[in-house]
């Protein structure tokens, strides 16, 4: 691969041989001593960015020339902490807009403007594991950049996380935890009970309506297979139905969404088994 650009030592525009193909390569060091034309080292090549995509293209390059290049470092370092921590592989749109959100808080903190996260409590409950990488993340920040972010910035990392795992807009996955937070709610106050968080029950519980939440943005509406055992549903467990009813209600009244009767089967199901484990556990 030769070198056609070099944007900072970090990160370079090479020309595939094989493919013809106009690559972005990011890497500590990747561009430094190096001239347009040489051959890169491959082994200092950490992500490979295929720029058929314009947009990305430029994002990533107007990133790499005003950006510092220990903050793109640090972002690169965070996501590969957090793909390794979460053993999947994140939408590389996150290189753009996790090193860009990082430069725009160090902007902030330079300048003593902290903004609140009005969704950190939510984000900690229904978003555990990327959360958890964003207090990594921000811990790691301080050291390597000399700050002290606040756990605030926690928050707000887990969702550039969460964005990059669904494969949706930031907008999209605030509005997810934000439907994810309103369905908690109508549980908690219909059966007047807290959440036992470090239960499988209510991890599979989020988990689920994570996918509900997902479905309605995208008003991908499941289809009624299922006619005949919500019958027996409704019988079995006609709390968590009533309950799931109202989910229904308010859903259909707030986001113009159908609920199908699949989705409140599943519901149905999902609350009655982790209203029943909190029951078990006060008994």
């Amino acid at each position: 691969m030769i070198i056609e650009k070099i944007y900072n030592n970090n990160v370079v525009l090479v020309i595939d041989k094989e493919s013809k193909k106009e690559l972005v390569l990011t890497g500590c060091g990747i561009g430094f001593q190096k001239k347009i034309g040489q051959e890169i080292d491959k082994s200092k090549i950490e992500k490979k960015f295929i720029t058929e995509d314009d947009t990305f293209k430029q994002k990533i390059i107007k990133l790499a020339s005003e950006v510092d290049e220990k903050v793109f470092d640090t972002s690169s370092n965070i996501i590969e902490y957090a793909e390794k921590f979460l053993n999947t592989e994140l939408d590389d749109y996150i290189y753009a807009s996790l090193t860009d959100h990082i430069s725009f808080a160090l902007k902030r903190f330079e300048e003593n403007i902290e903004i609140k996260n009005d969704l950190l409590y939510e984000i900690r409950r229904i978003h555990k594991r990327e959360f958890e990488v964003g207090k990594w993340a921000i811990d790691y920040i301080n050291k390597q950049l000399n700050v002290k972010f606040p756990i605030d910035e926690a928050g707000f990392i887990a969702m550039h996380i969460v964005n990059a795992n669904y494969k949706e807009s930031t907008s999209e996955s605030f509005l997810m935890t934000k439907i994810v937070k309103d369905i908690l709610n109508i549980i908690r106050y219909y059966y007047s009970v807290e959440f036992e968080e470090d239960d499988y029950n209510y991890d599979r519980l989020i988990t689920h309506l994570k996918f509900f939440a997902t479905r309605l943005i995208k008003k991908e509406i499941l289809d009624n297979k299922n006619n005949e055992l919500i019958d027996v549903i409704k019988l079995k467990y006609e709390s968590a139905y009533n309950c799931a009813c109202k989910i229904k209600q308010f859903i259909e009244q707030n986001h113009e969404y159908i609920v199908s009767e699949d989705e409140i089967l599943y519901l149905t199901l999902h609350i009655n088994r982790v209203i029943s484990a909190i029951k078990d556990n006060e008994n």
